[in-house]
């Protein structure tokens, strides 16, 4: 059954050397998997340039009850991958590293897909006065990372901070006490924690952190969601973003 889809490019791996398979999240059923020709010609090269990690794409898909890996045809480009700017397409490949590792089910989910889409828009912009620049882009895969845990109905509740108290992470809230496990923030990071969950694409910006903060940081949040997801494994660009993000 031919169904028309809106796309968001996760992963690409090799199948064959005729063939590669495309893990994309969909607005209209959640992660799909699609057989991508992999040749050298010039249409092959211009679909893989489109389907990097974070290309927005329409397509039409044959999806087959039962099948696991899907055809697709009439690919058009949405929003080309932020390929230009290298800090920006780390951000993308990490991001997209991210989502390929937590959404694994083939369910619909239009808010999520809506804001993952609005988080691309944000990256890729570059027009002059809308584009994302200094702090507000280094800080960009940290505000991704918080806000997403609305959507997934992990977000820690942030009104229960009180002066030193510290986050249970289990729990996603805020303790007087430390729990009886060991996973919680103690009251330091608690509190750099509260400030972080006022964060949003709007004010970004403002939050002026050295490399050292940024990465101590996002170890945390990745502590946050492994708490809560425990299959997810360390992103593959996740070195590559450390080095990139200063």
């Amino acid at each position: 059954m031919y169904k028309p889809l809106d796309c968001i490019a996760l992963r690409t791996v090799r199948y064959s050397d005729r063939n590669s398979i495309l893990t994309a999240y969909t607005r209209q059923g959640g992660r799909l998997s699609f057989l991508v020709p992999a040749g050298t010609g010039r249409a092959a090269a211009r679909l893989r340039a489109l389907l990097m990690p974070m290309g927005r794409f329409e397509c039409v898909a044959d999806l087959r009850p039962g099948r696991d890996i899907h055809s697709m045809r009439d690919v058009k480009a949405v929003i080309f991958p932020p390929v230009a700017d290298p800090l920006r397409s780390t951000i993308a490949l990490f991001i997209a590293d991210f989502l390929s590792s937590l959404l694994k089910e083939p369910m619909s989910d239009p808010l999520l897909f809506d804001f993952i889409d609005d988080a691309l828009v944000r990256l890729s912009d570059t027009r002059k006065g809308m584009a994302l620049a200094g702090d507000g882009l280094l800080n960009f895969h940290i505000c991704f990372l918080l806000r997403l845990t609305r959507f997934l109905g992990i977000e820690p509740d942030w009104p229960t901070y009180l002066p030193g108290g510290v986050l249970d992470l289990a729990d996603g809230i805020f303790r007087r006490l430390p729990p009886t496990h060991r996973n919680f923030l103690p009251p330091g990071e608690s509190e750099a924690a509260s400030r972080l969950g006022r964060m949003s694409f709007r004010n970004l910006g403002r939050y002026r952190l050295t490399r050292f903060e940024r990465n101590t940081i996002l170890d945390r949040i990745l502590l946050y969601y492994q708490t809560h997801y425990p299959s997810i494994g360390e992103p593959p660009s996740l070195a590559i973003l450390r080095m990139m993000a200063d």
